[in-house]
């Protein structure tokens, strides 16, 4: 047993998986793939023993200088010099790749997933600390185990500069996850790097991997590179880590996170669930991505669930929904009430549990003009926003709009009528979202139009602020639109917007949250809706920055 641990941080290669080398024809593909991106001519075997070469003498380098450069950098310079630096550095994350690839398998550990959950539910803080030049390996590696969600930093190598023996990496990771040193335990394969590293950086124990040392990694006469223990197992550490008091988040605040974050980052929902109330949130969005089977053998009632986003649960997907137009919007009346009926199973288990909203999407006026979006949102980005083209194309589609949304919304305003009807004795309120796209409903005016159809104890509004941004940016509706229904405000998604891509974590994009702030009325839920491609350490950061702004409060 050790005592007085709060983080355990685990190196990658050795520790959590292996390598096997492919075999020549494997290797031969992959590399003709590599040669193809980059357009290099030549036979595949001299191709890559000049990469080889150079590989191995960036190695020797970054060994003695204890640095790291970027994918960008490594391959500008070390690995094809000869090549267009801008072409290089442009696909230099997948040249990276795939050279990587071309020189082995990479087999995660059979016990690696387990052993790594099973700590993260004894109550123990997780961190990852690699040397490696892929920035792209281990959160892939992690999400295909569904556990990136248990680790409250990554820190790599390729990232920071900085690569093991040098104790500053390790440093980085602990100061990052706010724990000292002498209560962080570091588990690797490597006495030269991963035991020296952590001796240096003040690790209150070193734990090492015995049956992947090799001569050249011995301790020698250094007793100080002696690790505390040594191990043939990762299931061995469950020997050395009891349960222990889970953490507690430094300071609580009123705002939920989207169950959107769970997806592939978690096995089961009570682990993601212990992620949330760690990092600080009081409650739980369940969203349209739950299905039946992720709800089964769960009390929800023994967690807060602040809101539902139909259709949850997601007996049929909200994908699948689309496609057959089973949406309330629909024109034909039996897909309507297909709509219809897959809502009110959310209004049934939002009754269950407690849960005081349920979140509707309206539907669509028309869905076979995607394109002219795609190529609006692609022209944007490009810096087209006042050519002609654009212009030109946004005409076309507020006539489109025009043109197919009457139906569509005489079948949204029916469709709410019976899920008003439905939600109030069971005490259930209805949110209203406005959209990401431009043909969903409902638009501003029509936004009105629903909420004159009952009170704000039964009906409101749910302020998506990024959903926002992107439709003032395209240039369909301004802020302002949306804000005529301020005081109608029941609840908010906050997340942030590059380009045109939403469900970055508040702070990463463009959205003014500080002015969101004086819009949201105090008795507003606030719903963080964070997609999987932010890490934990970035969403972390986003609650501490949308306090700052004012959007959220704590406790």
């Amino acid at each position: 047993m050790i005592d007085q641990v709060e983080a355990i941080l685990f190196d990658n290669g050795g520790t959590l998986r292996r390598k096997i080398k492919r075999g020549t024809n494997e290797k031969r593909e992959i590399v003709c793939r590599l040669m193809a991106l980059i357009g290099a001519q030549g036979s595949e075997e001299a191709f890559y023993s000049q990469l080889s070469r150079r590989s191995e003498a960036y190695y020797r380098w970054a060994r003695q200088t204890q640095m790291e450069l970027s994918e960008s950098e490594l391959w500008a310079k070390w690995m094809l010099p000869d090549y267009p630096s801008e072409q290089v550095r442009e696909l230099a994350v997948q040249l990276n790749q795939l050279y990587r690839d071309a020189h082995s398998q990479k087999i995660v550990f059979p016990e690696s997933r387990e052993v790594i959950l099973e700590l993260f539910r004894r109550g123990y803080r997780l961190g990852l600390v690699s040397n490696t030049t892929s920035s792209i390996e281990v959160p892939g590696m992690l999400k295909e185990m569904e556990i990136g969600g248990c680790f409250e930093t990554i820190v790599l190598s390729t990232a920071v500069g900085v690569r093991k023996p040098n104790p500053e990496i390790l440093i980085d990771a602990a100061n990052r996850m706010g724990v000292a040193p002498e209560k962080c335990v570091y588990i690797g394969d490597r006495i030269d790097r991963d035991v020296t590293a952590a001796r240096r950086a003040k690790f209150s124990k070193v734990i090492l991997m015995q049956d992947h040392r090799s001569p050249d990694r011995e301790a020698g006469n250094d007793s100080s590179l002696t690790p505390d223990h040594v191990i043939q197992n990762l299931r061995q550490l469950l020997e050395y880590f009891p349960p222990r008091p889970t953490p507690h988040p430094e300071t609580v605040y009123n705002a939920s996170l989207s169950t959107m974050s769970a997806m592939n980052a978690f096995p089961t929902l009570p682990d993601f669930f212990e992620y949330a109330r760690r990092l600080g949130f009081v409650g739980i969005e369940l969203n349209h991505k739950i299905t039946p089977a992720m709800l089964a053998g769960i009390d929800l009632n023994r967690y807060r669930i602040s809101s539902i986003h139909e259709p949850c649960p997601a007996e049929i997907s909200q994908e699948e929904l689309k496609r057959r137009d089973w949406l309330i919007s629909s024109a034909d009346e039996a897909c309507r009430r297909e709509g219809v009926k897959a809502i009110k199973r959310s209004i049934e288990l939002a009754s269950h549990i407690r849960a005081s909203t349920v979140i509707i999407h309206c539907g669509c006026s028309t869905s076979d003009k995607d394109e002219f979006e795609n190529k609006l949102r692609w022209l944007l980005k490009s810096g087209k926003r006042e050519s002609d083209e654009y212009r030109a194309i946004l005409a076309r589609m507020v006539e489109i709009r025009a043109k197919n949304a009457p139906p569509g919304f005489t079948s949204v305003r029916k469709s709410l009528v019976e899920l008003l009807e439905y939600a109030d004795p069971l005490g259930i309120r209805l949110g209203l979202e406005n959209r990401y796209h431009y043909l969903e409903f409902p638009s501003p005016d029509e936004l009105g139009i629903l909420l004159d159809m009952a009170g704000p104890d039964k009906l409101g509004f749910i302020y998506d602020t990024g959903h926002t941004h992107v439709m003032s940016q395209v240039g369909f509706y301004p802020q302002a639109e949306w804000l005529r229904y301020e005081s109608r405000i029941i609840g908010a998604h906050l997340h942030d917007v590059v380009d045109t891509a939403d469900h970055f974590a508040p702070g990463l994009g463009e959205v003014d949250f500080a002015a969101t702030a004086t819009c949201l009325p105090d008795n507003a839920f606030r719903t963080c809706e964070i997609q999987t491609f932010n890490s934990p350490e970035q969403v972390k950061a986003s609650i501490k920055f949308l306090a700052d702004q004012g959007c959220i409060k704590p406790l």
